[in-house]
């Protein structure tokens, strides 16, 4: 799926400077289309059936991370190489562009994942003082109805939500990351 996604967004990269009317410039041989002759041409990469990652990977991705930075700075006036630069990061240092595809877009399940569960975090602190400010109120309510209401919204809160769960796979990629970034 990620696959076909990533050579639709290339195709369109590739189409749609072709619909200007402006004068054919010849290709660079280090261009986009170059680019993705050589990524058809990589071997394919077949990504584990548990879909974790490993340091290697993580490893890679950061190094590939690195180069495609300085290959923006460098280029930063073409749009195209922006879009395609940690594929040719991979290509100049000799990784497969599609283990880092597949790569690139684990790692960013995993930054959702961090990003959610930091979110989560801060949800539950705050709930955690509503909590506790309606239990001050519970206290001291004047009346059983306001006493009554104020614990229907106590009971809506300790309710737990249901909230999604995240699965094994993508929380063990998550701290292989996390680990890799701060250098564990």
């Amino acid at each position: 799926m990620y696959r076909l996604l990533v050579m639709i967004l290339l195709s369109a990269l590739l189409t749609l400077p072709g619909c200007r009317r402006e004068p054919k410039r010849p290709a660079a041989p280090n261009g986009t289309a170059a680019l993705m002759d050589q990524i058809a041409k990589a071997p394919d990469y077949r990504p584990p059936a548990d879909g974790r990652l490993t340091r290697r990977q993580i490893g890679i991705y950061l190094e590939i991370q690195r180069r495609e930075q300085e290959i923006r700075k460098t280029r930063s006036g073409n749009n195209a190489d922006g879009a395609t630069s940690g594929l040719r990061a991979s290509r100049e240092l000799g990784y497969n562009p599609k283990e880092y595809a597949w790569v690139r877009d684990r790692v960013q399940d995993a930054e959702m994942l961090q990003t959610t569960q930091a979110l989560s975090r801060q949800v539950a602190e705050a709930r955690q003082a509503i909590l506790a400010r309606l239990r001050q109120q519970r206290e001291t309510a004047k009346s059983a109805g306001e006493r009554a209401e104020i614990d229907k919204q106590i009971r809506e809160l300790e309710t737990p939500s249901g909230a999604d769960r995240a699965d094994p796979v993508r929380q063990a990629n998550a701290a292989l990351l996390a680990e890799a970034r701060h250098g564990r």
